[in-house]
């Protein structure tokens, strides 16, 4: 009997190990099944990530080449600063509409971001080259475009980040050199174009080229996460993650304080500094240019150190340039400091995604969260440059815009700082 027993208890056993390892074997599989594979079509989506930036971010970014013609010639009865709100209200749509755009995301709704958004920015910039009035322009070219912007930039860091797993931040860093790019091509395009063509032609040109390169993210891009159901514009769950609240507080401020001086770094230098007026007009373009390796080696490194880590070393040490500035009065100083400056600003805005991704634990809310980090983040751009101006005002008070920008990016590096410390506590071998 009790042989019998013992004789069953050990078939028993020897059933349960293969069930064991199967089961094992089940989860290795699906453990493997969901690691995203970063072969060539997660590379096919960095592509269509980067003309999503190009057409978005490279031209906003733009945007000085059409504030310098409209103030010198077609809108010159209007005063700088409300010629400003045309640019500032673009900015500021992209951030906002993304908070709308993420839960539509999340459902599934790429496609039609798709193709709704590049036909407002299509739409918008040829009607901007028949207009003549200031309201037109505003409507054209800050509402319309603005609009479709914000429904284009949310999918780019969103798709990308569902493809890669080991490569984020690089794939994130590689995508968002076509910000910076956008930034070179656009303004160098309507400048030589505008004398020989005439507004209205040049500014149809950089609707064509917006026009054919839509096509690539429009019939390439696929997003790989089955669609949610439809819920509210924002995530509830996020106003009780502090780490969260605290990385976009720090991302605000950077934010603001990168940006001022992407704005005002020509009129300091030919204030400030012996720069000709010449090489002053091409100071953002070479930012600009400058940012293109800044959002690629960055992006490599923080794979491995954290992209929250190099985030906060880029504010710092992007604190350090723009207080350097105060002691500038040399074109060959300016120079070195901008292209610093151009890389450390590049490493800053091509990694708030990696970030937030990697604080999102529920990854079907990354499209939510992500619009409103872009959202909050929007306020700060929409307010940035007029209190800079009012900094700056008539006594033309140098010291204390650069100091206020300086502060900026400083509270940057705090906030980002506090919040990788509640995240995964003071340790400073930890990545994240």
């Amino acid at each position: 009997m009790v042989t019998t027993e013992l004789k069953a208890t050990m078939a028993s056993e020897k059933s349960d190990e293969p069930s064991d390892a199967l089961q094992h074997t089940d989860l290795d599989v699906q453990a493997e099944e969901s690691t995203p594979k970063e072969g060539v079509f997660a590379w096919v989506q960095v592509l269509g990530a980067f003309v999503l930036n190009l057409n978005t971010w490279g031209m906003m970014n733009s945007f000085g080449a059409f504030q310098t013609f409209y103030q010198l010639d077609m809108l010159s009865s209007y005063s700088s600063s409300n010629i400003a709100w045309i640019g500032s209200t673009q900015s500021f749509l992209l951030f906002l509409v993304s908070l709308a755009a993420g839960p539509l995301f999340d459902a599934g709704y790429v496609r039609w971001l798709f193709w709704s958004a590049s036909l407002l920015v299509i739409v918008g910039m040829f009607l901007t080259s028949i207009t003549s009035a200031y309201w037109q322009v505003f409507l054209t070219q800050a509402l319309m475009m603005g609009l479709g912007f914000g429904c284009l930039y949310l999918p780019a860091p969103a798709i990308v980040s569902q493809h890669f797993h080991a490569k984020t931040a690089l794939a994130m860093g590689a995508s968002s050199t076509g910000s910076a790019i956008g930034g070179i091509i656009y303004p160098i395009a309507f400048n030589a174009l505008q004398p020989q063509v005439g507004f209205g032609w040049a500014t149809r040109v950089l609707a064509f080229i917006l026009l054919a390169t839509s096509v690539i993210p429009v019939f390439l891009m696929k997003s790989i996460a089955p669609p949610r159901p439809t819920r509210g514009l924002i995530d509830r769950t996020a106003f009780r993650d502090t780490p969260y609240l605290v990385l976009n507080l720090g991302l605000f401020f950077g934010v603001m304080g990168f940006y001022i001086i992407f704005n005002y770094v020509e009129l300091l230098a030919l204030e400030r500094t012996d720069v000709s007026s010449h090489l002053s007009g091409y100071l953002l373009v070479i930012i600009n240019a400058a940012s293109l390796p800044g959002r690629i080696i960055p992006g490599y490194y923080a794979d491995r150190i954290g992209s929250l880590n190099t985030q906060a070393s880029v504010a710092l040490a992007g604190a350090v340039l723009t207080f350097s500035m105060l002691a500038i009065r040399t074109t060959a100083a300016l120079v070195v400091v901008i292209v610093l400056y151009g890389f450390m600003a590049g490493a800053f805005m091509g990694l708030p995604a990696a970030s937030i991704v990697s604080f999102c634990p529920d990854k079907s809310k990354i499209g939510t969260r992500l619009g409103m980090t872009l959202a909050f983040i929007g306020f700060g751009m929409l307010v940035s440059n007029p209190i800079a101006g009012a900094i700056l005002g008539d006594d033309e008070d140098w010291v204390g815009l650069v100091v206020w920008c300086g502060a900026l990016l400083v509270a940057s590096f705090i906030s980002l700082t506090v919040s990788r410390i509640l995240k995964v506590g003071s340790g400073l071998t930890k990545a994240i």
